[in-house]
């Protein structure tokens, strides 16, 4: 008990640097990622396999060549912003913002470029065009993500850096979980009053929509992740410092965070919530389509559910996450809500039984979408007091590698369940995949729900064992690291 109350006291005491409007505008940095990643999660894998008719191990070995270079690209793009010192940082102290507008605008261009497949190409018609899309398919992916990992490694960098304090940390955090849930409202909502599965080029309507709005979003985040002057100077002390400027080779660095065990348990039980979440998002039009067979309108229904539980759940986990003061239960509490209610959908098949379901899901997403930063900031302080270094773009690009990979491990799920239960390419309605696989229509709609919840809770209970079980930064270790933090002037 004596450890746990001198840390509420100081919570309590703590001073915040920045005012609750740069928090609220940092925060909508969550608003415009999940307004573009959500409509890039949601429709993607659909669009190719469904709308276009890509043959699936076609899309799946599109999603693995993707993987590869996330493997290389997210890490390395984190090393390289610590490793190069540009003369920005020097004329105007500045590290993380000129990254950031420079290839915001990119990333949100390519965001159109994976729609545009040209309309001739049709596989159904003619299975030759299966390469060319493939290709397509490939290389439109491959540089959404290297654009994305540049803007977004250096955004994510600047949270711990600019907000140092643990209260400021949730704070802003709590914003972001509450605009985040916005930005998924409204990528469930409006890209599909536009799409029509009849017509692929209204999915490039819908991605032009949502880069218009996005880049308006971007100026909404500026104020946030402008880097202040108590930042820069922070910049300027550590340049001066040669023992904590200095940047290890890539394969060095690497092997530095594969080591870390403390990293490596953080960044895997990321892994198994994200892909948990982001598995039912791209499952959506497959469960409106194929277990519900009604319009993928109905999807917003169910994603407004679960986004409704996580919207009523964060002020619940903000309460409890300073009453508890341990970002490690808080996490596993979350993580344990996220498995109980993925069983029902293994087996529901109407629309009822699935948006309760979601609603009590959303309350599990909330507490990881919420205590994912916070622990995260642990973490980091954690790593600058063992190496003693803030060097948290090298970590964030690994992080952001693990969230792509769940996007391939998604892939894989998706078109591996396909393959093995008969689920037909083209088909557009449960009409058609009975017409096109009458004797094991069944099995593929079943195959639906192995994607959508079977396998993401076998994943999410994974890892919140090994979590439990070997992951041990506590309120004492964190206290502990704050006082050496100041110690070693990071």
């Amino acid at each position: 008990m004596s450890d746990v109350k001198p840390e509420k006291i100081e919570n309590v005491k703590e001073e915040y640097e920045h005012s609750k409007l740069i928090m609220a505008s940092y925060g909508s940095r969550e608003l415009l990622g999940q307004w573009i990643g959500a409509a890039f999660g949601f429709s993607v894998f659909f669009f190719y396999e469904v709308i276009i008719g890509l043959d699936s191990f076609l899309a799946f070995l599109a999603y693995l060549i993707y993987s590869i270079w996330n493997a290389v690209n997210d890490p390395l793009v984190g090393w390289l912003t610590e490793k190069l010192h540009m003369p920005w940082e020097k004329k105007w102290g500045v590290k993380r913002n000129p990254w950031m507008l420079i290839f915001v605008v990119p990333w949100l261009l390519s965001f159109i470029f994976v729609f545009m497949v040209p309309q001739q190409w049709d596989p159904q018609v003619d299975p030759s065009y299966n390469l060319p899309v493939f290709g397509w398919f490939v290389m439109s992916v491959c540089l959404y993500d290297t654009f994305l990992t540049l803007y977004d490694v250096n955004v994510l960098s600047l949270y711990p850096e600019k907000f140092r304090g643990l209260g400021e940390r949730k704070t802003v955090q709590g914003f972001g979980t509450i605009l985040g849930i916005l930005g998924l409202v409204l990528a469930a909502i409006v890209p599909p009053f536009i799409q029509d599965k009849t017509v692929p080029s209204t999915y490039v309507t819908a991605a032009l929509m949502s880069v218009i709005v996005g880049f308006f979003l971007f100026l909404l985040m500026l104020p946030g992740a402008w880097e202040d002057k108590v930042t820069k100077e922070r910049y300027r002390q550590r340049r001066e410092r040669p023992e904590t400027a200095t940047v290890e080779p890539f394969v060095k660095s690497i092997g530095i965070m594969v080591r870390d065990r403390r990293f490596m348990l953080k960044a895997f039980y990321f892994f198994g919530y994200q892909v948990a979440g982001l598995m039912i998002q791209a499952s959506g039009y497959y469960v409106t389509t194929f277990i519900l067979d009604t319009e993928e309108g109905a999807f917003t229904i169910l994603l407004g559910a679960m986004l409704l539980g996580a919207l009523i759940s964060v002020p619940l986990w903000l309460h409890f996450s300073h009453k508890v003061n341990d970002n490690k239960k808080m996490s596993l509490y979350a993580g344990f809500a996220m498995f109980v209610t993925f069983l029902p959908m293994i087996f529901v098949g109407d629309i009822i039984g699935w948006a309760i379901s979601l609603l009590l899901f959303g309350i599990g997403v909330g507490g990881q979408w919420f205590m994912d930063p916070p622990t995260m900031g642990d973490v980091l302080d954690d790593v600058a007091v063992r190496t003693g270094k803030r060097q948290q773009s090298i970590y964030y690009g690994f992080q952001t590698f693990v969230i792509r990979m769940g996007n391939s491990f998604i892939g894989l799920t998706i078109a591996l369940t396909h393959i093995l239960t008969g689920f037909v390419e083209g088909a557009t309605s449960l009409a058609e995949l009975q017409a096109a696989n009458p004797s094991g229509w069944q099995l593929a709609v079943f195959g639906v729900h192995i994607h959508s919840a079977l396998v993401p809770a076998i994943l999410v209970i994974i890892t919140v064992i090994l979590f439990w079980k070997f992951y041990d930064i506590t309120p004492k270790v964190v206290k502990e690291n704050k006082k050496k933090l100041k110690e070693l002037g990071l």
